[in-house]
């Protein structure tokens, strides 16, 4: 079992959660945009709590299966962030670097084992 603070799929995940915090706390959301904004977040919280999850068990069955929703979870957020970006509340070369964060986790939980 791995103290999931010191893993580096766990950091890419929170690096990536906390930029994203950074640049959607400068933007001016209307209230129609607001409930887009949380479902953001949420679910790249939701990545990171997963991986965490992952790789605190020990059954190892079901530590994979967590693994395998996390890219899940990623793909929830690709989504949620292109709607973000849509919408106008992320510019084209922030949404393009997260976008980019978020690919290369997926391919990094993809090939964890």
């Amino acid at each position: 079992m791995v103290n999931f603070h010191e893993h580096k799929l766990w950091q890419a995940s929170y690096v990536t959660l906390m930029d994203l915090h950074t640049a959607l706390e400068t933007v001016d959301v209307d209230p129609h945009d607001r409930e887009v904004v949380n479902d953001l977040l949420e679910s790249a919280e939701i990545v990171a709590a997963t991986i965490a999850d992952s790789l605190t068990r020990r059954d190892q069955r079901m530590a994979h299966d967590l693994m395998v929703d996390a890219v899940g979870e990623v793909a929830k957020t690709r989504t949620h962030m292109a709607v973000a970006w849509g919408r106008g509340l992320l510019d084209d070369e922030t949404f393009k670097k997260l976008d980019g964060k978020y690919d290369s986790l997926s391919g990094s939980l993809q090939s964890y084992r």
